[in-house]
């Protein structure tokens, strides 16, 4: 070939190529470059953004750790309670507040008329009445009657009687007439008088031919025994229903013809 054949077809060549060029300005390897650059600016940027993240993430732990308040030490023995620490991004959302509607008393109506309160019936009938019952009279209180007077003892008017005489005893409703050989006791019940029905009953444990106890009109009492001709010592005391009075002074009587020894 000559070289001016060859010149033509490398000139024609060089047409095509820059023909090729303006209509496709980027070939693959300039794509493929421009891919590599893009990928390496991507994981530049990411490792940079990682970097600041944990910067800033650090930051923001150590301004809240300073903020927090120290936590009291325990004393020994005592478990401590964990302590919370609050977290950087919480917030606290406000409760709303309950609204009280307000309460709209009535206000009293006056345009309405009164109706007056009747009064309430009253009935004509007169009360009952009651005829007015007395109370039984208050049983009077009884007193233990007091000392018996004794007013003679000596020989009674049979053969071989001892008579003792005392006075009433007020409040008395009978009388114990207590006997003894000796002055000086011991002195046992001989016999007992019921003023309201006049009996006697007699107490004496020994031998005796009679021994009676009567109230004679003149209103004294008289206690008349007969007991082997021996001389006796007397104490009389008066009863009623309240009990039994204390006992006279001793006395004494023996029977006629023998001498009293008293």
């Amino acid at each position: 070939m000559s070289d001016g054949l060859s010149g033509l077809i490398r000139a024609a060549a060089f047409d095509q190529e820059c023909a090729v060029r303006a209509e496709a300005p980027y070939s693959t390897e300039t794509f493929r470059r421009y891919v590599r650059d893009v990928r390496r600016r991507r994981a530049a940027g990411g490792a940079t953004l990682a970097a600041v993240g944990a910067v800033v993430v650090g930051g923001v732990l150590f301004g809240a750790a300073r903020l927090a308040p120290p936590v009291p030490l325990a004393p020994v023995g005592t478990p401590s309670a964990p302590s919370v620490m609050p977290s950087p991004t919480s917030e606290v959302t406000p409760s709303p507040t309950p609204t009280l509607a307000p309460t709209t008393v009535p206000a009293p109506t006056t345009d309405a008329p009164t109706t007056p309160t009747s009064p309430p019936p009253t009935s004509s009938a007169a009360p009952p009445t009651h005829e007015a019952t007395s109370a039984p009279p208050a049983a009077p209180l009884v007193a233990v009657p007091g000392v018996v007077t004794v007013l003679s003892s000596g020989p009674g008017g049979g053969s071989g009687e001892v008579m003792v005489v005392w006075a009433s005893t007020p409040g008395a409703t009978g009388y114990h007439v207590y006997r003894s050989d000796v002055a000086t006791g011991p002195f046992a019940l001989s016999a007992s008088f019921d003023v309201a029905t006049g009996r006697t009953t007699v107490a004496y444990a020994g031998s005796y031919e009679s021994i009676q106890i009567w109230q004679p009109a003149s209103g004294e009492l008289q206690y008349v025994e007969a007991i082997h001709g021996a001389v006796g010592y007397f104490r009389v005391s008066a009863v009623s229903s309240a009990g039994e009075g204390p006992l006279s002074g001793v006395v004494c009587g023996a029977p006629p013809g023998l001498p009293t020894g008293c």
